[in-house]
């Protein structure tokens, strides 16, 4: 990852971080950018998962909110908070034009900085999402989720495609299924 192939990718990672925390953290154009991420994503998981959204709202100083018919649930409440949706968008628009790998590393840097950094911004104790889906199962839940959404953006700038990302999960899911038939010889004898 740190090889002189990846350079385009830390450079535009470091040219967002740097102007965010220069600037653009306290414009009022990013923190629109990253609250429509936001709002997006509670959208788009409501509806992928049946809950009728009734309302999207994205002001400009950055607030917004989405209503839904309730009962939500606590990936409706906790998506915005690990899944990089610009970095996802970006990902499958370069896969289906082929860009060139310099510029495609370089803009693949910067939204993961910018993606991580409004991640961070919206992460406080005053997020009503957090006590929606729970204090304790947001703080467990969370820094996992989002170190496997941001390991798998690092996993495709290296050059492995979902393919790898889907190779882990099997064999996860196969050491997973062989330690729950290891209890149940456990606990049957």
């Amino acid at each position: 990852m740190l090889s002189i192939d990846h350079w385009p990718f830390w450079s535009g990672l470091a040219t967002i971080i740097i102007l965010w925390f220069w600037r653009w953290r306290h414009a009022r154009w990013g923190r629109f950018v990253t609250t429509i991420e936001h709002e997006s994503l509670h959208a788009i998981v409501g509806m992928l998962t049946l809950i009728p959204v009734r309302e999207l709202k994205v002001r400009e100083d950055g607030s917004g909110h989405v209503l839904f018919e309730p009962p939500g649930h606590w990936l409706l409440y906790l998506a915005p908070y690990f899944i990089p949706l610009l970095l996802v968008i970006e990902i499958a628009l370069v896969r289906l034009l082929h860009l060139p790998a310099r510029p495609e590393g370089a803009v693949l840097g910067g939204l993961v900085a910018l993606s991580f950094l409004g991640h961070l911004r919206q992460i406080h104790p005053g997020q009503t999402d957090f006590r929606h889906a729970g204090l304790v199962f947001s703080a467990a839940f969370l820094p996992a989720a989002i170190l496997i959404c941001y390991g798998t953006a690092f996993s495709l700038v290296q050059g492995g495609g979902p393919e790898k990302w889907l190779d882990l999960f099997s064999t996860w899911g196969t050491s997973t299924w062989e330690d729950l038939i290891w209890v149940f010889n456990q606990v049957s004898s």
